[in-house]
């Protein structure tokens, strides 16, 4: 299984958003490393990709508080979906995936968190 690389401190940025009750928008990269999360509701996405793009980033990724991909709301040009969940104990818990060959279907990948 493929691996997708994220920071802890991204991982921990996501956290606050979910437990904040937001828990989903768009995570922005530059160099395709993830370095910036922007909650926002799917409504707001394109405001979100053109803050962006005024950053020098490009959208890495849609993340949201779901328990499958949701493949009609991912913006064009976005590789991956991370959804996540929250145990009682407050632990995060991160699905990642990516666009299949055929492109039709999301393909999960494993998660490696970078200490950085």
């Amino acid at each position: 299984m493929k691996r997708l690389k994220l920071p802890r401190t991204l991982a921990n940025t996501l956290l606050a958003d979910l437990q904040s009750g937001v828990g989903e928008g768009l995570i922005g990269a530059i160099a395709d490393v993830p370095v910036s999360v922007y909650p926002c509701p799917p409504a707001h996405f394109a405001a979100a990709l053109a803050l962006i793009r005024s950053r020098g980033e490009t959208s890495f990724a849609r993340y949201a508080h779901a328990a499958a991909p949701i493949a009609d709301s991912v913006p064009t040009g976005t590789s991956y979906q991370i959804l996540l969940a929250a145990d009682i104990k407050g632990v995060i818990l991160l699905r990642a995936f990516t666009r299949a060959e055929d492109g039709a279907r999301w393909q999960e990948l494993d998660i490696e968190l970078d200490h950085d």
